[in-house]
């Protein structure tokens, strides 16, 4: 009789969640801003805006990852990431975002600290890109030593672990390969070589 009502039980829940239109479909997004230089406060042409979902508590982690190219205005428009998954304990992720073009550095400011993480980007908060109604300014500063470049190269390469991305994320995967070219590094970025400083 236990086992009866367990299973009757375990039905319901499952039943109620497939009925749920947010256990089936997960979406977030899109996001809109514009990409200006720092110091200038002129927009910046062909910056990749690129973001990253996963799913926590679910089978397959990856859900999507979608890219825009700014304008000449500056301006992007970032496409709504979505997936379905029928795991009944799935949540999608807050977006892994990247916002990179070679020589500049990108968001978000590198740095352990909120305050070398703003002496980067002086209007970093950190709230940027949470919400779909925000219209998102991003301020990108230019390198000053090789060693920014090389982690700025780092951080944008990194939105490459999941294999799926590769396929997903091609003008970030140019503009990645790009910079690695142009600090001197040998071979490129891909699925079969992934590597990383060579």
């Amino acid at each position: 009789m236990r086992k009866l009502c367990l299973s009757i039980a375990v039905f319901f829940l499952a039943t109620t969640n497939v009925l749920s239109a947010d256990f089936l479909y997960h979406s977030d997004g899109p996001y809109k801003g514009k990409v200006v230089d720092l110091e200038t406060g002129d927009p910046i042409e062909g910056v990749v805006v690129a973001g990253v979902w996963v799913l926590s508590f679910s089978l397959t982690a990856f859900c999507d990852a979608k890219e825009i190219v700014t304008d000449k205005n500056g301006e992007f428009v970032l496409p709504k990431g979505s997936c379905f998954s029928l795991w009944p304990l799935a949540e999608m992720d807050r977006m892994d975002i990247i916002v990179f073009k070679p020589g500049y550095l990108a968001y978000p400011p590198l740095g352990p600290s909120p305050e070398e993480r703003r002496a980067r980007m002086p209007d970093f908060t950190g709230d940027e890109f949470k919400n779909r109604k925000q219209y998102n300014i991003i301020k990108l500063g230019k390198p000053k030593t090789r060693e920014e470049r090389e982690f700025t190269y780092d951080y944008a390469s990194g939105l490459f672990i999941i294999d799926q991305a590769f396929n997903q994320l091609p003008r970030l995967l140019e503009l990645v390969n790009q910079e690695r070219k142009n600090l001197g590094f040998k071979g490129e970025h891909g699925p079969m070589g992934r590597g990383g400083r060579k």
